[in-house]
C-alpha cells in the first residue's frame, strides 16, 4: 500500500515487502526529508537483519504474531461493505512494524529498536468520497505490537477471539470514520509462492500469506451517521527484509472475489523504463472449496486503461483488462478518488470486475 514518492533518511531506510516501504525512523523523528527512488529504498542492504530464504516454513498460529528478526512486515484486511440501506464502502485497515536498521541492546522498553504505523481509509461509494487516518508510535511499553492473537497500535486494534487468527474483531477510531468489524474466514489461509516464500526479485523475497475471503459484519460511523453494515474481506501478512531490485519501479496489486465464490490475486513488479529485465508477474487462483493453484506468468496479461490524476499530478490507472486463467475481465474503481496521501503517496482502493466473472476487489498501485 503505498509508494513512489517517500520521505525518507536513506542511512536508515530500509526495505519492505510488496506492499508499503515504511520508513519509520524518518517519519518518527523527522529526519531529512526528500524525494527518493523507490528501488534504491527497497534494494536491501548489509545489516543484522534476516534474509527469506526458500525451504523455511511458514508454521500457524505462530507466524501471526512479530517477526523483528526481519526489517519490515505488515497486517493488512480490506473489505468491502454494504449498509443496510444498500450504500456501497470500501475500507482499509493496515498496520506496519519496521526495525532499525542500529542493533539495541537495552531493557528499556523505549529503546525497543521497533518502530510502528497504522493506516486506516474509509471510501463511501455513494457520495464519492474518500477519508483516510493514519497514527505512528515507537514499540514502547505497550503502544504497539503483533503477539498474543493482538494486533494493535494504542486503541487501533485487530483482536483474535481464540487460538487462531480468526474469528476476531477490529475496532478502530479515528478522524476518517469509526469501525468496529466482527471478522471470520469462510475460506482456509493460502500460502503465497512457493509454500508462503515469495520471491519478488532474484535475491529479494519474503514470507507472504493470505486469508482470500472473509466475512465482515458490524458498525461503521461517518459523520455522525452510525449505520449497520455488512460484506466480505481480504487479510494479508507479510514480512521482509528486501524485495525490489534497483531495476523495479514500483507495483501493480490486485485482490479479487468473485460472485461465484472463487477469488484471484495477482501483481505485477513494473521493470524502469530504460531497463531490459523482465516484469516479474506473480497470480494465484482460489477456487470455491479453498484449493488454489498458481498461474503461469506468461498467461497474465494485464493492460492498463483509463487513467485519474492524483493530487501530486500522479496518473493513476483506473480501468484495467486482464485476461488469464480462462477469464477475461474488466476491473474498475469503485470510484477514482482513492489515493493515499499521508506519510507515502499510492493509490490504495476498491475495485468492480465484470466480464468471465463478476465481483469485487481491492486494487493497490505504487510508483506512478
Amino acid at each position: 500500500m503505498w509508494r513512489a514518492r517517500l520521505l525518507v533518511c536513506r542511512k536508515e531506510s530500509g526495505v519492505n515487502n510488496i506492499k508499503i516501504g515504511l520508513l519509520l525512523t524518518c517519519v518518527l523523528y523527522g529526519a531529512a526529508a526528500g524525494a527518493s527512488d523507490l528501488g534504491a529504498i527497497l534494494g536491501g542492504g548489509s545489516d543484522h537483519f534476516k534474509k527469506a530464504l526458500p525451504g523455511q516454513l511458514i508454521r500457524l498460529p505462530a507466524d501471526h504474531g512479530a517477526h523483528p528478526d526481519y526489517r519490515s512486515e505488515w497486517w493488512y484486511l480490506t473489505g468491502n461493505l454494504k449498509d443496510e440501506q444498500g450504500r456501497d464502502y470500501g475500507m482499509q485497515w493496515t498496520l506496519f512494524r519496521q526495525g532499525i536498521e542500529q542493533q539495541i541492546k537495552s531493557d528499556n522498553p523505549w529503546l525497543s529498536p521497533q518502530l510502528w504505523l497504522a493506516q486506516f481509509a474509509i471510501t463511501d461509494v455513494s457520495k464519492g468520497s474518500h477519508h483516510q487516518d493514519e497514527r505512528t508510535s515507537r514499540q514502547g511499553p505497550g503502544l504497539a505490537g503483533a503477539n498474543g492473537g493482538e494486533y494493535w497500535l494504542k486503541d487501533w486494534v485487530l483482536a483474535s477471539e481464540g487460538k487462531s487468527l480468526f474469528p476476531a474483531t477490529l475496532k478502530v477510531q479515528s478522524k476518517a470514520g469509526d469501525l468496529d468489524l466482527k471478522v471470520s474466514a469462510a475460506k482456509p489461509v493460502v500460502l503465497q509462492g512457493e509454500a508462503g516464500y515469495s520471491e519478488k526479485s532474484p535475491g529479494n523475497a519474503s514470507f507472504y500469506y493470505s486469508y482470500s475471503r472473509l466475512n465482515l459484519s458490524g458498525t461503521l460511523t461517518l459523520e455522525g451517521e452510525t449505520r449497520t453494515v455488512t460484506g466480505q474481506g481480504w487479510f494479508d501478512h507479510e514480512w521482509s527484509s528486501s524485495v525490489l531490485a534497483e531495476w523495479q519501479s514500483g507495483w501493480d496489486w490486485f485482490s479479487l472475489q468473485f460472485e461465484d465464490g472463487r477469488e484471484l490475486m495477482l501483481f505485477r513488479l513494473r521493470t524502469k523504463a530504460g531497463r531490459t529485465e523482465p516484469e516479474n508477474r506473480y497470480g494465484i487462483l482460489i477456487e470455491r472449496d479453498g484449493s488454489s493453484r498458481l498461474l503461469s506468468p506468461d498467461h497474465i496479461h494485464l493492460t492498463p486503461g483509463k487513467t485519474w490524476r492524483g493530487p501530486k499530478g500522479q496518473d493513476y490507472p483506473v480501468e484495467w483488462q486482464l485476461k488469464t486463467a480462462d477469464l477475461n475481465l474488466t476491473i474498475r474503481a469503485r470510484q477514482p478518488n482513492q489515493a493515499m496521501t499521508g506519510r507515502f503517496d499510492y493509490w490504495e482502493g476498491a475495485v468492480s470486475v465484470s466480464g468471465d466473472a463478476n465481483g469485487v476487489g481491492y486494487l493497490e498501485m505504487t510508483g506512478y
